[in-house]
């Protein structure tokens, strides 16, 4: 091997090391564990669900607004954000939520931002749909990879 392919070589394996880096990085942020947290799941706390009650204030669950959410206020007027995803289970499901309905939902809270909860199951005791979307540990009902029956070419759901 002359040494212009042993310089190269050389050069493309420490051009490498940065890219597999990366790589690895974006996968424990997008497929990590729920309880690693990630970009839609804020470091949840699976030994801490807890009970919320309350009437939507205003409901974020369009394709491609995000991480499906809406605003709860409680009776003692305190207001909440409840991450409501995965958002290939609402679609399945044909899960809606409407400003003014009165919602339950089992949650566990982020323990990184506070009055943000990541739901467990929904209960709208306007419509009577219920949805259990995470299991005891906080993982995505179906767990990872489901899919979308109504999204578009039947893609993996994330939220």
């Amino acid at each position: 091997m002359s040494r212009k392919s042993v310089f190269y070589l050389s050069a493309i394996a420490v051009l490498m090391v940065p890219v597999l880096a990366a790589t690895a990085q974006m996968h424990q942020r997008w497929g990590g564990s729920p309880t690693q947290g990630n970009a839609f799941c804020p470091n949840l706390d699976p030994a801490n669900k807890v009970s919320l009650d309350g009437i939507v204030e205003s409901v974020n669950m369009e394709r491609g607004q995000g991480a499906p959410s809406f605003a709860l206020v409680q009776s003692n007027g305190k207001k909440v954000t409840i991450i409501a995803g995965p958002y290939w289970a609402l679609v399945n499901a044909n899960y809606k939520i409407a400003q003014g309905d009165r919602m339950s939902v089992l949650a566990y809270p982020s323990v990184q931002y506070e009055n943000i909860y990541v739901a467990a199951e929904l209960r709208n005791q306007t419509n009577g749909m219920v949805l259990t979307l995470r299991d005891e540990n906080g993982t995505a009902a179906g767990g990872r990879g489901g899919m979308c029956g109504a999204c578009p070419m039947g893609r993996p759901g994330g939220f």
